[in-house]
């Protein structure tokens, strides 16, 4: 009788079908690439954030001139447009509109309407030695500035 129970084991475990190899593990998600927060109180300084340094430089630049001192940061079609006197600035929403050399974008921020423009060219800021590889018009309501640009760094 114990032969036939242990003919009978034998049979069973030779008769199991091969279990399938386990799926593997699929690989953990990448983490987000994440731009560091500006302080509060502070314009941001069109800094690209890390891993977007090859991203179009007409996306994320800076248009600024002297005599008066402004700055534009601009990312996409958002402008912070600062001065000496407001360093925190003024974030206004434009629409993009490519130019064969540059890029132009225009809008309407607390009833002023407003235009920059920046085209390719060398520039000189008035101040330094400086050369710089775009040149900005900005228009906003009744101020009419000329300055220099660059791609954000």
């Amino acid at each position: 009788m114990k032969l036939a129970i242990a003919s009978l084991s034998l049979l069973l475990v030779a008769c199991t079908a091969p279990q399938p190899p386990a799926a593997p593990e699929p690989p953990p998600a990448p983490e987000p690439v994440v731009a560091p927060a500006t302080p509060a109180g502070e314009a941001a300084m069109g800094k690209r954030a890390p891993g977007q340094e090859n991203v179009d430089p007409l996306q994320v630049f800076r248009a600024f001139g002297t005599e008066p001192f402004w700055n534009v940061n601009v990312e996409d079609a958002v402008l912070t447009y600062s001065t000496p006197g407001d360093q925190q600035g003024v974030a206004m929403q434009g629409t993009r509109r490519a130019l064969a050399d540059g890029v132009e974008i225009n809008g309407s921020h607390d009833g002023r309407v407003f235009t920059l423009t920046v085209t390719a060219g060398t520039c000189s800021d008035g101040m330094s030695d400086n050369t710089y590889t775009m040149v900005s018009t900005f228009r906003y309501g009744d101020l009419d500035l000329k300055g220099c640009g660059e791609a954000a760094k």
